[in-house]
């Protein structure tokens, strides 16, 4: 099972298709996640979906208030079965394909809100399928995943950490970008932080030993893709730390 997750922002220009198609066409992930797309569905051709081998059907989150564009889309590759899906709301959309349980997450910005997302994962938990959890979780677990700016308020850590605790969830292992975030500033201004990121329960990690994902390039933007794959031992998930693929930064429904 390959995955990609990537805050886009906004997938209706040409560097943002053009990055998306050879993370695609290098990775080959049965599922991608985007968030913040920044259109209607309806309105990406479906031409581009299918020249990646994706499926022209996919979920997203949408909302009652019409003006709001869904701000998660969940693809998948047309040679497997189409995922179903289990629950979704303004934070996130979970789906089961080949028994397992995969959720895209795009949390609010603001702690209190994001303790809703927490509640609703804790109730997906009690299904206890194998299952990963990738997105932006707009959250640290300390006050070491961030440079710059103010520190992340301690309610707010915990709230994460005990989201993950009570749900007996862990990070998978990783390398790359240890930062997946920057706000675009430099000097004084400039903020980094790691928002973006990849949890699973013990089941998933038996079921799929030796799974990982890396933090490949932002590329001048201000989310990096994550990657996640089978064990980097094995070549054609292209994860191994002497690839090339994405170098670690130096130190600093719709149908």
């Amino acid at each position: 099972m390959r995955c990609i997750y990537w805050n886009i922002r906004g997938i209706a220009n040409d560097k943002s298709q053009n990055r998306l198609s050879k993370l695609i066409n290098k990775w080959e992930p049965e599922i991608v996640g985007i968030a913040e797309p920044m259109i209607y569905p309806t309105d990406l051709p479906m031409s581009f979906l299918q020249s990646l081998g994706m499926s022209s059907a996919f979920y997203s989150n949408p909302s009652s208030d019409l003006k709001r564009t869904p701000n998660l889309w969940l693809m998948w590759k047309d040679s497997i079965s189409a995922p179903n899906m289990i629950h979704f709301s303004n934070q996130h959309i979970t789906v089961m394909v080949d028994n397992v349980l995969i959720t895209i997450v795009h949390a609010h910005c603001l702690y209190v809100q994001r303790r809703l997302l927490w509640l609703e994962l804790s109730t997906i938990n009690s299904l206890n399928l194998p299952w990963l959890i990738l997105g932006d979780f707009n959250a640290y677990l300390s006050v070491s995943e961030k440079r710059g700016g103010n520190n992340p308020t301690a309610a707010s850590m915990n709230d994460f950490r005990d989201f993950m605790n009570n749900n007996q969830l862990m990070e998978v292992p990783n390398s790359g970008f240890q930062l997946t975030w920057w706000n675009k500033q430099v000097g004084d201004f400039k903020i980094l932080g790691k928002l973006d990121r990849m949890l699973c329960n013990v089941n998933w990690s038996s079921t799929f030993p030796g799974w990982k994902y890396k933090v490949v390039s932002r590329i001048c933007l201000d989310h990096s893709p994550l990657i996640g794959a089978i064990d980097p031992s094995d070549p054609t998930t292209c994860l191994s730390s002497s690839s090339t693929c994405g170098a670690p930064i130096q130190s600093s429904k719709m149908w």
